[in-house]
């Protein structure tokens, strides 16, 4: 009896030791997974959500017929809510629906104007959601639009627009973290990225994503008004969160423009209180590369070289100010993160602000301070037509 009962123990020892080894026996295999790489979020006429997905056909890139094939699949389906519009989409897949490799998120239009509540509270509780996604605004279209938009560069349409976001100086990768962290702030505003569809030419019938600048919402995350790409590009400056800009100015006193493609971009913001009122400097610095000089100025000449350095900061200088007058005046809302220099700097000053802030904010004083250097003008002095205009060797 008491081998018996040694030997039910080892066969009982021996069933746990298989089970753990063996792993979850409800997990789900990958090849039972429809992997969604991009999703989109429109609100129809009966402001019943429509939520539509790119999900990954699995490929054998083995085989060389198979590298013609569509490696991707656009579905959509409509819904009381998001939830419930991914379980319709659900009977669709012959594979479990699965978010925890989405990159993108487009957000239509009029989804934006609706707001954006319903959406981040789906997010926020959805453990496949991944932070590090990046949301987009479609201005003027529905964000099915923007996923039937095709791409011959890429394998995954969808993430064309991530690819593209770098090289025109935005980051990737945390607009829907950035919008989180905002959005439950009391006084800072959220914003997000926004893309148009256009036409690839006049000629061609063919749509193509352009960067379109910065949505900005208000605290019931209702889309309130857009700022343009130059724009959206300075503000990305001004919290020090600009990785490419190219800038483009006209020098006083000569024809043609010169434009500097600059690097290495620090955005600070100082605060002096003053009175009660809080009082900002907002510091830009950052060093390029001339890339185009339309005048006959010589660049090689230390004191001409200052006069096209300082027209190129005066130009900074003038956008920057007048975006941050129309950010104050226009919507009101604090998009530039003074609010948290205020914090950090002035924290005594802070809590005695932080209640009233949205009445402070557009009346608060600053000053932008730019300090930008031309380091590389290249191998050419002067442009060598305009030179030659300049000196009446040829004309217009």
């Amino acid at each position: 009896m008491r081998q018996r009962k040694q030997f039910a123990g080892v066969v009982a020892s021996a069933i746990l030791i298989c089970t753990l080894v063996s792993g979850c026996w409800d997990r789900t295999e990958l090849n039972d997974r429809a992997l969604v790489m991009a999703s989109g979020l429109d609100l129809d006429a009966n402001g019943r959500w429509m939520l539509t997905d790119q999900v990954i056909i699995p490929v054998n890139l083995s085989k060389q017929e198979s590298i013609t094939r569509q490696s991707f699949l656009t579905l959509s389906a409509t819904g009381k809510d998001i939830v419930d519009a991914g379980q319709l989409l659900q009977t669709k897949l012959s594979r479990q629906y699965f978010l925890g490799h989405r990159r993108v998120i487009f957000i239509g239009e009029e989804a934006a104007k609706h707001g954006l509540t319903g959406i981040m509270d789906e997010y926020t509780r959805n453990p496949d959601v991944r932070l590090r996604s990046d949301i987009f605004v479609v201005r003027g279209a529905k964000a099915l639009d923007a996923l039937e938009i095709k791409a011959p560069l890429e394998q995954y349409p969808g993430l064309t627009i991530i690819k593209s976001r770098r090289f025109v100086g935005g980051t990737v990768g945390d607009s829907l973290r950035a919008f989180l962290i905002a959005a439950a702030s009391q006084t800072s505003y959220p914003t997000l990225p926004v893309v148009e569809i256009t036409r690839e030419s006049d000629e061609s019938s063919r749509s193509t994503f352009e960067f379109a600048g910065r949505a900005i919402f208000n605290k019931q995350l209702k889309l309130i008004g857009y700022l343009d790409f130059s724009d959206a590009n300075y503000r990305l400056w001004v919290v020090n969160a600009l990785g490419k800009r190219q800038v483009t100015f006209h020098i006083p006193g000569h024809l043609g423009y010169a434009t500097v493609d600059l690097s290495q971009f620090r955005g600070r913001v100082h605060v002096v209180v003053q009175h009660g009122h809080p009082h900002f400097e907002v510091e830009l610095t950052g060093q390029g590369l001339l890339r185009e000089n339309q005048t006959n100025l010589n660049v090689k000449d230390p004191k001409q070289l200052k006069q096209l350095n300082d027209a190129m900061q005066h130009e900074v200088n003038d956008e920057v100010t007048q975006l941050i007058a129309k950010v104050q005046k226009q919507y009101k809302a604090d998009i530039f993160g003074f609010d948290q220099a205020l914090a950090r700097q002035q924290p005594k000053q802070w809590k005695m602000m932080k209640l009233h802030w949205n009445e402070l904010f557009p009346e608060a004083p600053f000053n932008v301070a730019t300090r930008l250097k031309i380091q590389t003008v290249g191998l050419t002095s002067k442009n060598p037509v305009s030179s030659k205009l300049s000196q009446g060797y040829g004309s217009w």
